[in-house]
């Protein structure tokens, strides 16, 4: 099955993802995790929503992780939604099943894939 999740581990690779979510003007869902394998539900969902949302997955152990406690993330599985141009995460309060999760990331997602990164926009000049 195809695989868009990019997997997160500390706290500047987390740093590294949001630069990328800021350059291509994508939103962005981090997802908190403590089993061992990414499940063939973000697999299925990175794939539907690809170039239209970053979907990120943070593996934290028994004990959290750095990334985790910056969040404020204490229960497993926990997600959050970055929308585009915004920094504050919306938190997905509900069971994390497929059609729940499908619903939050409509929610946050572009409506049209981005292709091409957008081009930076020129000053402009004031006479």
């Amino acid at each position: 099955m195809p695989n868009f999740v990019e997997r997160v581990k500390t706290a500047q690779e987390l740093e590294a993802a949001q630069a990328k979510r800021r350059e291509w003007g994508l939103p962005m869902v981090l997802i908190f995790s403590s089993s061992g394998a990414t499940s063939s539900t973000l697999k299925a969902l990175s794939t539907a929503y690809r170039r239209r949302l970053l979907v990120v997955e943070h593996k934290a152990g028994k004990g959290g992780s750095e990334v985790a406690r910056r969040f404020g993330v204490t229960a497993f599985p926990a997600v959050l939604g970055f929308p585009a141009g915004q920094g504050e995460p919306v938190a997905f309060e509900k069971k994390p099943t497929y059609n729940m999760l499908d619903g939050f990331f409509r929610k946050l997602a572009l409506k049209q894939a981005v292709l091409r990164k957008p081009k930076p926009e020129a000053p402009k000049e004031e006479l």
